[in-house]
């Protein structure tokens, strides 16, 4: 019942910037071989020299986690090069969108479903099959978020694809619990990152995200280090098909 990974081989999507990248230095860190996943590879090179410098190995691997076949690739060479991965985090998300739901086109609604849920679910599938070949347990963390369990305004396809992420976090930890896999979420509130670029930007909005935030301020990157690290880990043996809010009390209220 420790924190340390040593030993294992984790793959991160999202793992180029913001959140992702945090998450795989941190997996680093605590013993594990970590493979980024993201489609930019100059800034995939960045998080693979950085993990490099830690003494653990990694490989760069571009990688469009909507495409299934793309995110085979990403499974085989991980496997032929590192080993098995034990350790899955899917973080890749976006949320491009800000507009009352009426207003959404059919593309734009298939794009954040795409990267936000069926991303999930083609990695975590593929993930799981891996480990029941080779018969070893392992971990699955998605990284959900506040709008997982409430609504935010004028992001309909976020929320339904990140409510739809719980969901599923859910039914693959009953699902694959006879196999040793361990299927959990963590539910970050809103973070300072590129993604949340525009919302403060805006004075109002901003002000709006802190007044929701019993904290009183938004989270850092690194703040959701430590909860995956701890899923990810032996000391949460006993923890599956289970939402963490890491949110600043956000849903607490």
């Amino acid at each position: 019942m420790e924190l340390s990974l040593a030993g294992q081989v984790a793959i991160v999507t999202g793992g180029s910037r913001g959140i992702g990248r945090e998450i795989a230095l941190g997996l680093a860190r605590a013993g594990a071989d970590v493979v980024p996943a993201a489609r930019s590879r100059d800034k995939l090179q960045e998080v693979v020299a950085e993990i490099e410098a830690l003494g653990r190995r990694s490989l760069l691997i571009p990688t469009d986690v909507s495409d299934g076949e793309a995110i085979k690739d990403l499974f085989q060479q991980t496997k032929d090069e590192l080993g098995v991965p034990q350790i899955l985090v899917n973080n890749a998300g976006i949320s491009p969108h800000y507009k009352s739901t009426h207003k959404v086109s059919d593309a734009e609604w298939d794009q954040v479903i795409n990267v936000n849920l069926r991303a999930v679910f083609l990695a975590s599938r593929e993930m799981a099959n891996y480990l029941i070949a080779a018969e070893i347990p392992g971990s699955i963390i998605n990284v959900g978020s506040v709008g997982s369990t409430v609504a935010l305004p004028r992001l309909a396809a976020y929320c339904a694809a990140k409510g739809g992420l719980l969901q599923l976090t859910k039914v693959c930890a009953i699902d694959w619990v006879k196999y040793g896999i361990r299927v959990n979420a963590v539910a970050p509130g809103f973070v300072i990152t590129d993604m949340t670029t525009g919302m403060r930007a805006n004075d109002r909005l901003h002000q709006n995200l802190i007044d929701h935030t019993p904290l009183g301020r938004l989270a850092e990157p690194e703040e959701l280090v430590g909860p995956v690290v701890f899923l990810a880990s032996g000391a949460a043996s006993y923890i599956t098909g289970a939402l963490l809010a890491v949110d600043g009390g956000w849903t607490a209220l």
